[in-house]
């Protein structure tokens, strides 16, 4: 069982990075095309697998508690319109020698991806397979609305090779999803998890959020015990961001509907206990998987990886991004599009890129990722492999990171040993606030001032 005292919540409930990058996105300075032509110049020879993300930013309604850069429309000629500009930043990307790399991972993301027509989607996937080698252990992952599927679409997607989906389904309480703006049955659901299993889709993942108003701990345990009949492969269970200083649509929210702080830990913490029991391990930061699943083998094994689209069993490749707002991140780069689709359109019409922000990292910057990526993915890091990597000992490259942890050895976070460092059960839900420690800009002053969310 996970269980706090107050005196942990009080010490360790601060704001913080979710590390989904190294460098987090704020550091990251302005850039334009030139600079990612010249870093995709740098990768040119590359032997590296890829994971490619395709954003697909179109969504018919807008979401209430939706944090991500989507745009609102039905005017359907609006993914027609997009899709030139995908294809000719694909080309591009290409064109730097990139194309006789092998694809490993294909993601769609959004927005609502399946908001495509059909032959859009093979639009898309016909380019990709013309532009790069995609071989038959290719995973394609796909995120999916079900209130806004077509009956055949499943199938189609599961014949243009997609073969792992993401389901949004958020809660199964009625009054929640009214208050939100997103009406989706028990049996919409049930329905489409059926489907998707049926066509062939494997490593099916349901997406929740706790903290929506109205929800307490009674109503989301009937929505995690509804979820555990289901038994979807994987879970993610996200803490609500609520902004409505920077998101104008959250503003519909009232504030007083909303669980309180305490509440949204009790939630959490059932949560936890809930899946744990019914057989899912915890992965960390608030995702779940089957012990038979690639996540869970993945993390066995220390494979497991981290970045903007989660946790993925998929390690040692270069992402790259296309599309508004997408990042890529290679060797030591970061990237990320043009977040208006005006100026993303325009960016690809001049130079077929559209790089806004970026970061090239230093030595520092790679070793502190290296480090924060072992404990958040693994709850484990060994010494001699960093040594390894970068030939210094560990315990002197962060003798003061090392010191600075002490207290939460103390607090029963961690062990720190003579070889290695293991988070303990507590730290795996406390692990943000143990890579903070190894974070180098928190501790600068002249960093731009973030409003992360808490870390409880």
């Amino acid at each position: 069982m996970y269980q706090f005292t107050q005196e942990l919540i009080d010490k360790y409930s601060v704001i913080g990075p979710r590390y989904t990058s190294y460098p987090t996105a704020p550091i990251w300075k302005d850039i334009d095309s030139s600079a990612q032509k010249n870093w995709l110049e740098d990768q040119a020879d590359s032997d590296r697998p890829v994971s490619l993300y395709v954003h697909i930013p179109f969504c018919k309604e807008r979401c209430l508690y939706c944090g991500c850069n989507v745009v609102v429309t039905r005017q359907q000629s609006a993914s027609a319109d997009y899709i030139p500009f995908l294809i000719k930043e694909l080309k591009t990307i290409a064109s730097f020698r990139q194309g006789n790399r092998k694809i490993k991972q294909i993601h769609f993301g959004g927005g609502t991806p399946n908001f495509l027509l059909d032959q859009e989607f093979g639009q898309i996937m016909d380019q990709i397979k013309d532009l790069f080698e995609i071989t038959p252990e290719t995973e394609a992952g796909i995120e999916i609305d079900p209130c806004s599927t077509h009956p055949n679409q499943l199938n189609l997607l599961a014949d243009l090779g997609f073969n792992r989906i993401s389901l949004g389904v958020q809660d199964i309480d009625d009054t929640v999803q009214k208050a939100v703006n997103r009406i989706q049955s028990r049996e919409t659901t049930l329905e489409h998890l059926k489907k998707a299993k049926e066509v062939g889709f494997r490593g099916i993942n349901f997406d929740l959020i706790y903290g929506l108003p109205f929800q307490t701990v009674e109503s989301f345990r009937k929505t995690v015990d509804d979820i555990i009949e289901m038994r979807p492969d994987r879970l993610a269970v996200y803490n609500f961001g609520y902004l409505p200083e920077r998101m104008i649509h959250q503003r519909k929210i009232k504030p007083e509907t909303l669980p309180s702080t305490e509440v949204k830990l009790e939630i959490l913490l059932d949560t936890i206990n809930r899946f744990s029991d019914a057989g899912y391990n915890y992965i960390g930061m608030d995702h779940f998987a089957l012990p038979e699943d690639e996540l869970s083998i993945a993390q066995k094994n220390r494979t497991l990886y981290r970045n903007f689209m989660g946790y993925t069993p998929k390690s040692g490749m270069d992402l790259f991004g296309v599309g508004m707002t997408a990042i890529s991140e290679f060797d030591r780069y970061f990237i990320q599009n043009e977040k208006k689709l005006k100026d993303y359109k325009s960016a690809i019409e001049k130079d077929g890129l559209s790089a806004s922000k970026g970061l090239a990292l230093s030595d520092d910057d790679l070793k502190r990722k290296w480090t924060i990526m072992k404990l958040i993915c693994h709850f484990y890091l060994d010494f001699s492999e960093f040594q390894s990597e970068f030939n210094i000992p560990f315990t002197d490259y962060f003798a003061e990171e090392l010191a600075l942890l002490k207290p939460l050895v103390e607090d029963g976070l961690l062990e720190i040993n003579a070889d290695h460092i293991k988070v303990l059960d507590i730290g795996q839900i406390l692990v943000r606030n143990i890579c903070m420690i190894f974070d180098a800009y928190l501790k600068k002053s002249d960093q731009p001032k973030v409003n992360y969310s808490k870390t409880l």
